[in-house]
């Protein structure tokens, strides 16, 4: 074999073997651009889902679930305890005394009561008597002033003692015989329970009842009244 022809053989060969790496190369190239646009598709959705997520902090709110809430209605509680000195509170009540001789007296009351002092209680009374009685028959208008000690208060319920004093202008002489005019000093005991969340109390007390007018126009015309005082309140804070 001359030289000539193995020199052509050998410059064939290396044509295939560059021709053999080409196709190689370009294969790899392809199959890395394939495997990268591949990566890109999926990046790209995985972005596409995540911007369409809503956000955990900001979801919206869960469904009705039909079932309606209802608030419940709160009430403020008293202030401060019962008894406390400086808390103030307006009363209204009602009352019936008898003296087992045929004179029977039936009033309504309105009230206002300060505490001075712990426990101490003063209230001005303004009552409106009937005096079913021996005689005529009379209403009255009757001030009075009264001082209530608690000497026991648990806050919740409280029993005290009283005594007052006040006057009496009725329509017609009380007792029969007796004047227009008359001083109604009183005594008693009493006790109040809380009923309400605001402090709203009721208050029940048996007291001493008295009318007479203190001789002021002599002994004879002085026919005084006593009887047993059985009376309700119902004390409002404000």
């Amino acid at each position: 074999m001359t030289t000539q022809h193995k020199t052509c053989r050998n410059q064939h060969a290396h044509a295939v073997s560059l021709a053999a790496l080409l196709t190689l190369c370009a294969t790899t190239t392809l199959a890395l651009a394939d495997d990268s646009a591949r990566r890109l598709s999926t990046q790209g959705a995985s972005l596409s889902l995540n911007s369409h997520q809503p956000d955990s902090e900001t979801a919206a709110p869960p469904a009705d679930s039909g079932e309606e809430t209802t608030d419940l209605p709160t009430f403020p509680g008293p202030a401060k305890p019962y008894g406390t000195a400086g808390t103030e509170w307006i009363l209204f009540g009602s009352g019936v005394a008898y003296d087992f001789d045929s004179n029977t007296d039936l009033n309504l009351t309105l009230g206002y009561s300060r505490f001075l002092a712990q426990d101490v209680e003063w209230m001005l009374e303004l009552a409106a008597w009937y005096h079913s009685q021996q005689g005529q028959d009379a209403l009255s208008l009757n001030p009075a002033m009264e001082f209530r000690w608690h000497f026991y208060n648990n806050a919740k319920t409280s029993a005290f003692l009283n005594v007052g004093i006040g006057i009496l202008g009725a329509t017609d002489n009380v007792p029969s015989g007796g004047s227009g005019f008359n001083f109604t000093p009183r005594a008693g005991i009493g006790i109040t329970h809380q009923v309400a969340p605001d402090g709203t109390r009721l208050i029940a007390g048996l007291r001493w009842h008295h009318i007479s007018n203190a001789r002021i126009n002599g002994e004879i015309r002085n026919p005084s009244r006593d009887a047993p005082h059985l009376y309700l309140q119902l004390a409002i804070p404000f």
